[in-house]
């Protein structure tokens, strides 16, 4: 035999026995683990113990086994019920008890989140996927930050940092806490187009919603990313393109670049523009009302004009409205275009069924908690049984949203019980008429103002306005009452009446009044009314400067008795914060001794005010007056009762009552010259004001204005060569104490002893 076969022999022998020691050795220690006597379950409340101790390979009567009892605990965590398992042996008769200890995890019994500003609580209630009542499950909770975060990150907060804990609140209870770091919102940097070579950079921007970070985004709110808006902006550069004839415009997806730092984000649109088609034929065919002529000749859509989805849209509405004036509310109108690739030319064919003329059913109102349903329903140009109307719908709309007690309109229109009836829903949600105002402020004209009222725009639901009013400031006070009601005792008659005791300190005069007034007045016709009202006030006058003449003086106190009658149109969309259509109103006014009063004139005033909205929250106001009072007796009109401009309700770029006629007097028996301005018998006032957002949210507007009028006396005609005019700019803030007007008037054309900048801190509107 080799020496290699006795080394191989030599090497198995000793394997033998290596292995034949090892079974010895695990023979003899697996002979001295303990027998499992018993096996328990302690802990679980909600898991019954049979069900853990089904899963268990650790049985009673076996060797005590650790790696069972390992696997054991595994099983056990994965019932998802526990958040801790271990295992405890203690001594019994004849081997040991196994007693598997687990804790129960809590069940979830309100979710909340803590921090977040930017997204509502609903919303995020929607991304969690752990529920309330059962047990916390990390998965689902992991899950629910990662939707939370994409969550944000739709709405440009890429940086929001989510973490949660639960906070125990009860034995078996607890509450789980998203807590929300949203931190900085992604800004806009840039936005860029590709393939536009019709229209630009700029004017496709302006297009869309969304927009650049620029200096001014802390006031104005740009740069804001949603990636909701920006899926809105496809249709909106879409509808851009229609509007301009580009039928067969294609706008691919955005896409998005955010930069390495998550700060800024980078928005490109590309662009496929095609031709611009203009309009071909135009047909109107189906139910016809009168003449396809008559038809045709509503709409703006005419041929051979440049294609726009903007006019068809608005034609298509205009013929549904002149259907449903008729009754036929479901009027299906439906326009076709048939694009022609040779010529560029599209052609319109307008198909239309009339359906069935359309009785109202019934009309339930909705939303109202506040406001009684006859308030409402009085408002109604149109009422149950009465056959629909497109126009009056509309006009019951806005005399609703006219009444200034409710935030949105909305009315709706589903079928009724038969084909030819209609049910009409009227929600409303109502805004809070009540109003308690306490406040202090500062005015450049007033100095220290202390202002208190409490007012109801609609007094138990019943459409009255009452209001107690008090006003302190240097050169004013005012104490003030007032009731009226637009539908006095369910009529169309309105009543009112406002007891009042005021003081007003001139430059050179001071006047001091109380008094009351009554009214009455009727609406007719669509937008006009009619008021007779009765006014009775005594009047004191004195504190008189020296500047003022001694025909001024005499016989300025007394009893001022009159009637007035005022007509008046209103066409405007809100009574107490108009943005669109016009007021109209012509009021005389007689006082005198037959009437018991010691003071006799006559008195018109015309005013007309129009409110435009011209874009993005744009408003254009325009207000114009003229009035003019006359003596009935060889007395002069009392000085105050003349008609004085200037200041921050008439013309801003002059101090208040320092414009109109005036006299050349010394101040004092030696002072210097100075003007005694005495009031005009006559007045025009026109004013122009251009009106924008600033921070809309917080009730900043910013307003540029134009003003121009003057106050003429007896012997002078209404002129515009004498006409005073100035331009200004200012800031208004809609404040929890009532409208602030921040107001810098230049006068144009500056007289000797005029400052070249007025400004004027105010607290109220101007008109």
């Amino acid at each position: 035999m080799s020496i290699w076969g006795r080394i191989n022999r030599g090497r198995i022998s000793l394997a033998c026995i290596a292995v034949l020691a090892a079974l010895l050795f695990s023979t003899a220690v697996f002979a001295l683990e303990p027998v499992v006597k018993e096996v328990d379950v302690i802990g679980n409340r909600r898991t019954p113990d049979e069900t853990i101790k089904e899963m268990l390979m650790m049985r009673r009567e076996g060797r005590l086994d650790m790696d069972l009892v390992d696997a054991d605990i595994k099983r056990i965590y994965k019932l998802g019920q526990f958040q801790d398992v271990h295992a405890e042996t203690t001594p019994a008769e004849g081997g040991v008890k196994l007693t598997y200890v687990v804790v129960e995890k809590p069940l979830i019994s309100k979710i909340s989140f803590d921090g977040n500003k930017k997204l509502k609580t609903d919303d995020l209630l929607n991304e969690v996927r752990q529920r309330t009542y059962a047990v916390f499950d990390e998965k689902s909770v992991a899950i629910s930050m990662e939707n939370i975060r994409a969550a944000y990150a739709k709405k440009g907060y890429y940086l929001a940092d989510i973490d949660y804990h639960t906070t125990s609140v009860g034995e078996d209870e607890a509450e789980l806490i998203f807590d929300i770091k949203e931190n900085q919102g992604v800004a806009v940097r840039r936005i860029m187009f590709i393939g536009n070579k019709v229209f630009s950079d700029d004017e496709l921007r302006d297009a869309v919603k969304t927009r650049q970070k620029g200096a001014f985004s802390f006031l104005t709110g740009s740069g804001k990313y949603s990636e909701e808006m920006l899926r809105n902006d496809l249709l909106f550069l879409t509808y851009f393109y229609l509007n301009h004839g580009y039928l067969k415009v294609k706008v691919e997806p955005p896409r998005t670049t955010i930069s390495k730092d998550k700060r800024y984000i980078f928005v490109t649109f590309q662009v496929h523009e095609g031709e611009q088609y203009r309009i071909g034929d135009v047909s109107i065919e189906g139910d016809i009302l009168t003449t396809k002529e008559e038809l045709t000749s509503i709409l703006k859509t005419k041929k051979g004009n440049i294609y726009s989805q903007q006019t068809l849209d608005q034609d298509i509405m205009n013929l549904t409205d002149r259907y449903g004036d008729e009754g036929y509310a479901y009027a299906n109108i439906i326009p076709q275009t048939v694009p022609n690739d040779e010529d560029l030319t599209a052609d319109l064919y307008v198909s239309i069924s009339k359906g069935n003329r359309i009785k109202i059913e019934q009309i339930n109102i909705y939303g109202n908690t506040n406001t009684r349903d006859k308030v409402i329903r009085r408002e109604m140009m149109i009422k149950e049984n009465d056959r629909y109307s497109e126009r009056l719908v509309r006009r019951s709309k806005e005399n609703l949203m006219r009444l200034g007690f409710f935030e949105e309109v909305n009315f709706a229109t589903p079928r009724g019980s038969k084909d030819d009836t209609m049910i009409l829903n009227v929600t409303v949600k109502e805004r809070s008429t009540r109003s308690f105002n306490v406040g202090a402020g500062f005015s450049s004209v007033e100095k220290f103002i202390f202002n208190a009222s409490v007012r109801l725009d609609n007094f138990k639901g019943f459409g009255m306005s009452t209001a107690v009013s008090a006003e302190l400031s240097k050169i004013r006070q005012l104490f003030m009452l007032s009731v009226s009601d637009p539908y006095f005792l369910d009529t169309n008659w309105l009543a009112g009446f406002s007891v009042y005791r005021t003081a007003y300190y001139y430059t050179d005069f001071k006047r001091e009044a109380t008094g009351g007034d009554i009214n009455f007045g009727h609406r007719f016709f669509d937008n006009f009314s009619a008021n007779l009202g009765y006014q009775i006030e005594h009047v004191s006058v004195g504190s008189f400067s020296y500047a003022v003449p001694q025909r001024f003086r005499e016989d300025s106190s007394g009893l001022t008795s009159g009637l007035n009658f005022t007509i008046s149109r209103d066409t405007t969309n809100n009574r107490l914060a108009p943005t669109k259509g016009m007021y109209n109103a012509l009021m005389q006014e007689v006082s005198g001794a037959k009437l018991g009063g010691n003071n006799d004139f006559y008195r018109v005033n015309f005013r007309t005010m129009l409110y435009e909205p011209v874009w993005k929250g744009i408003i254009f106001r325009q207000f114009f007056r003229m009035g003019y009072v006359k003596s009935l007796n060889d007395n002069p009109v009392p000085l105050y009762e003349r008609f004085f401009t200037g200041g921050p309700n008439s013309l801003r770029g002059f101090y208040p009552n320092s414009v109109g006629p005036s006299l050349r007097i010394p101040s004092s028996v030696s002072g210097p010259v100075e003007n005694f301005v005495y009031g005009g018998d006559k007045l025009m006032l026109f004013v122009t004001e251009l009106e924008f957002p600033v921070v809309d949210k917080a009730g900043i507007r910013a307003v540029a204005f134009f003003d121009a009028g003057n106050a003429y006396a007896e012997e002078q005609n209404y002129s515009f060569r004498n006409i005073r005019m100035d331009y200004g700019f200012g800031i208004r803030w809609n404040s929890p104490m009532g409208p602030l007007r921040f107001e810098w008037g230049i006068p144009i054309q500056r007289r000797s002893g005029e400052d070249s900048v007025v400004f004027n801190f105010t607290i109220g509107n101007f008109f």
